[in-house]
This record gives C-alpha cells, structure tokens and sequence, in this order.
C-alpha cells in the first residue's frame, strides 16, 4: 500500500473536537512568499474546494494521520505545537499527503527537519541564547513522528531503518544571536547543534525500540560512536538493553521547498540569502537562485560541515553556495579540507529545486 493511501485510510480525528481539548496553535507567517508557497505546494484541495482552510489545519491533518496510525494519541499535540512554532517540519510527502486521498508513492528515508533558529531565546538582545535542551527534546519528537508515519505505510514492524532528519535555520540563528557566519562562535554553535540533533535523535530511536521493537537489538558496534558523540552512558546502557529502532538518524540536505514554507528560512547550513527578498532569491513556483556567497562564505561553509560532521551519521555533501564567478584559487585551497572531511566538491554549485 502507498504512503498515502495507508495514511486516509486510518481515523482522523479533530482533535479541537475532543471533550477537555486545548485549543489549536495559531501558525504566524511573516513572509508572503511562504504563503504562497503553503498554498501551492502543502495546501489540500479537492473537487469540492478548499479542506485546508488555515496553515493550522495543514498542521493538524498531518498531526493527526500518522498519530492515528501509530496509535500515538498523547504525541498529536506535541507534534502541532511543533509544527506550529516553526521548530519542526515533515517530510513533504507527509504535508500534501497525510490525511487525504492523494496518493503516492512508499515512504522511504522520510526527512523531518528543525529550524535552528526557532530555539533561539530573547533573540536580538545580550541575553540571547540558543535551547540546546529544547532542540535535543524536538529531535526526539521527530524521531517519533516519522516512526508514527512509517507504522502509517508498512505496520507495527517498521520496514525502513533509516532516518533522515536534519536542520535549517542555521545561519538565521547566527543573526538573532549576534554571530557573523564566519565567526569561531559560529563553529561552537554547530558543534552544540550536531551533540543536541545526535543526542535527541538517539534518545528517540531508543524509547521507541522499547515500546515497538528494535531493528537492531544489538548495537554493540555503536558504542565507540556514542562515546565519541558525547552521549551519556545511562542512554548508551539503555540501547544495548532495548536495541534502536532506526539505525542511521540524521543528515543534513537543503530542503527548498521546506526552508521557503518556514517564512523563508535559511536552508540547512547555508549562508542566509540577502535578506529576505522573495522575489529575487527563491520564488514559490519552485525556481532557486544561489544566495550571494563571498570567497570566505565559501570557506565558512566547510568549517561548518566539518565541525557537525562528527555527529552527523549521513556525510554532508550537497552543493555549496560559491560565488556567481568565483576566483578559481580560493576555491583549489578549499579543496582539500572538504576531501579531508568528506565532505563536497566546492566547485559544484547547482542548488536543487525540486
């Protein structure tokens, strides 16, 4: 059965319907191009006219087709919440889809992805600071989330064991916590986020083997990692008791489409584009133009990946933002730190649309 077809097919309850319920988050949008983009890409239509009348009910249509299916009812609301504030978006498949009668085809590798820059507390001030506990707790979430929607498609046995949950909001977060992108705070802040994303991530994985049962029982092999990652031991001693659920957890790509939903968000660790002009940076109708980079951004893109890497179970390797004519030196020099770190070619700079 399609992802689809398996998601409509289980009871979708309103959850504003139910006796004693809070009421729904309200959604906030504050750039135009992302209500297009809601409304082009995520919003659901059918013969009859409009079902997504708000970006809330996209949120609770989606919210409440995988928790159904998981029979995870106490996680509908954590997953609105979510949604709602910016700090967790689905899979793309799971916004046009779950909860209605498209169809589509299987979920494989589903993606969730966190805005880093909605965990930033009293932005734009001295006091700003970024929630590292609040981001573990939301990368777990997802872990859950994407669960939910994969026991939607192949069951209570989960048929997929790879993950593929990243970020975006990087360099978003550096502006509302006072950090140049090329900064070495820039660096502690990316290192902070990759312990957070593993540790959360893990944490997820292993509840959920406890409760549904492990794909790997046995993940002996990944102690060392886990050492090095910096989890704690309680939670290394809890997987080698429970097993994971899913074996590989996180890797960060662009996601487009996601990033221009999120008000126009900076996309995974990419520089910001010039601030935020919709019209000329990245339109709703799915074209991309790469973000104004200078020599150093291209320089400060690689720090970035090589100081997450090391918690990031996928390598980081999608194209860098490169100037519109680069100098072909600056780049031959950054050649080999990005082959040290496996990380991407600098000299490809194609930026993917769809």
């Amino acid at each position: 059965m399609g992802c689809t077809a398996a998601l409509a097919n289980v009871c979708r309850r309103r959850h504003s319907d139910k006796p004693g319920a809070q009421p729904m988050p309200s959604t906030r949008f504050t750039d135009p191009a992302a209500v297009d983009a809601w409304d082009q890409w995520f919003r659901w239509r059918h013969a009859e006219g409009l079902r997504d009348r708000t970006i809330d009910a996209t949120w609770a249509r989606v919210a409440h087709a995988v928790a159904d299916a998981g029979d995870d009812h106490a996680s509908m609301g954590r997953y609105i919440d979510a949604f709602s504030r910016w700090q967790l978006l689905p899979d793309e498949r799971l916004l046009r889809s779950a909860g209605t009668a498209r169809h589509a085809g299987p979920l494989e590798a589903p993606v969730a992805t966190l805005n880093v820059s909605a965990f930033v507390a009293s932005p734009l001030t001295r006091q700003a600071q970024w929630d590292m506990e609040g981001f573990a707790r939301v990368a777990a979430l997802s872990v859950r989330l994407l669960d939910d929607a994969l026991v939607a498609v192949h069951g209570a046995t989960a048929g997929v064991s790879d993950l593929r949950i990243g970020v975006m909001g990087f360099a978003d977060a550096m502006v509302l916590l006072g950090i140049g992108y090329a900064d070495a705070e820039a660096l502690q802040l990316a290192r902070r986020v990759g312990a957070a994303l593993a540790l959360g991530t893990l944490r997820g994985t292993v509840e959920l083997a406890h409760e549904r049962g492990a794909i790997d029982p046995h993940p002996d092999h990944r102690v060392a990692l886990w050492r090095d990652r910096g989890i704690p031991q309680p939670l290394i001693d809890d997987a080698l008791r429970w097993g994971v659920r899913h074996a590989r957890l996180s890797a960060i790509e662009r996601q487009p489409r996601l990033a221009l939903l999120a008000n126009n968000a900076s996309d995974a660790l990419d520089p910001a584009p010039a601030r935020h002009r919709p019209s000329t940076n990245r339109g709703a109708r799915g074209q991309t133009t790469p973000h104004v980079a200078t020599v150093d951004h291209v320089a400060a893109q690689l720090a970035l990946r090589a100081a997450i890497q090391p918690w990031i179970d996928a390598p980081i390797a999608y194209p860098l933002v490169t100037p519109a004519d680069p100098d072909a030196q600056p780049l031959v020099e950054c050649q080999q730190p990005a082959d040290s770190f496996g990380l991407c070619d600098p000299r490809s700079r194609n930026i993917p649309t769809q």
